[in-house]
């Protein structure tokens, strides 16, 4: 990604958690990441694809995250309960404390990628627990992401998200894992 495209993004969600996505134009856009409006255009059609794009860049980001987090050499509920942690931790950093940040998330544009995002780690999660001999990983997979998803939404800090999450992991999956080696 070129790095203005990376400021153009980068103002667009910036704009959309001061003022909301609905509030947030072109021409504003184009303002905050210093760059004139032609040159906006010709990098997104319109105000439509510049958040298809802030999307896909959030999205990207949460990845990123958690694949840093599955990578490492921790056992299956530390390694679950990392990537869940990381993925509530991205999503905070990047949304913040916007008054906004909820719109955001429902807007259009974010749903898709994030969607698929959802579907992919649950499939993820349901494969590593498979993996490990764990009975019914679809449905722990979707029970663990449904209770860190309710801690990340409780959390009042990025700081407190990683300790919970990690421990709801460790609370749903280890008695499952015993139960598999058993």
């Amino acid at each position: 990604m070129t790095e203005r495209r990376r400021r153009i993004l980068d103002a667009a969600l910036r704009l959309a958690l001061r003022l909301g996505p609905r509030a947030t134009t072109m021409e504003a856009v184009a303002r905050e990441a210093q760059v004139a409006k032609p040159t906006l255009y010709g990098y997104f059609r319109d105000k439509e694809a510049v958040f298809e794009g802030v999307a896909a860049a959030v999205v990207a980001e949460m990845a990123r995250a958690v694949d840093r987090a599955f990578d490492t050499g921790a056992d299956t509920p530390a390694r679950v309960g990392s990537a869940l942690a990381a993925k509530h931790r991205a999503a905070a950093r990047l949304l913040g404390a916007s008054p906004h940040a909820g719109a955001l998330r429902d807007f259009g544009h974010l749903l898709a990628p994030l969607a698929r995002f959802e579907q992919d780690l649950e499939a993820r999660i349901a494969a590593e627990l498979a993996d490990a001999g764990i009975a019914r990983p679809r449905q722990l997979a979707q029970l663990v992401i449904a209770a860190a998803d309710g801690v990340g939404r409780r959390a009042t800090s990025p700081a407190e998200i990683g300790p919970a999450v990690r421990l709801v992991a460790e609370r749903l999956l280890r008695p499952e894992l015993d139960a598999a080696r058993d």
